[in-house]
């Protein structure tokens, strides 16, 4: 599932190709964005990743989706406090791990999810919802 289907700066992402490229995965990608409708959607390309699109409150990103053949990848930065009241929660004892061996940066502690084929989106799904009612 790794492959990015919008590499060149010509193919700019639309619902119909995403659906096509996401196959099965649109369903749950549809449902991201059904969270996220207050913040801010920009579509930015990089020569090494192609399009991704970012998910933002015009000062820090929430998160980035990046299309996959098949499925996409979600990936975001968590802060500290952030962190530390995710590893109480027990409703996300499914993220614990992934959240417990993030790697620190400046942003924050980095999470990566990926979505199509088996692997499931509730959990991820859970853990945006969860984030959006920390910032808010």
């Amino acid at each position: 599932m790794a492959e990015r289907p919008f590499l060149a700066q010509s193919s700019k992402p639309n619902d119909e190709s995403l659906q096509a490229a996401l196959g099965p995965a649109y369903g749950d990608y549809r449902a991201i964005l059904g969270h996220t409708t207050a913040f801010v959607r920009d579509w930015t390309f990089t020569r090494t990743g192609g399009w991704i699109l970012k998910i933002h409150d015009r000062k820090k990103a929430l998160l980035y989706l990046i299309p996959l053949n098949q499925g996409f990848r979600m990936s975001m930065a968590i802060r500290e406090r952030e962190r530390e009241d995710m590893l109480r929660d027990p409703e996300l004892v499914s993220v614990h791990e992934a959240l417990s061996s993030a790697r620190k940066y400046p942003e924050g502690f980095a999470l990566a999810f990926e979505v199509g084929g088996q692997s499931a989106i509730g959990p991820a799904e859970l853990l945006i919802t969860k984030l959006i009612a920390e910032r808010a």
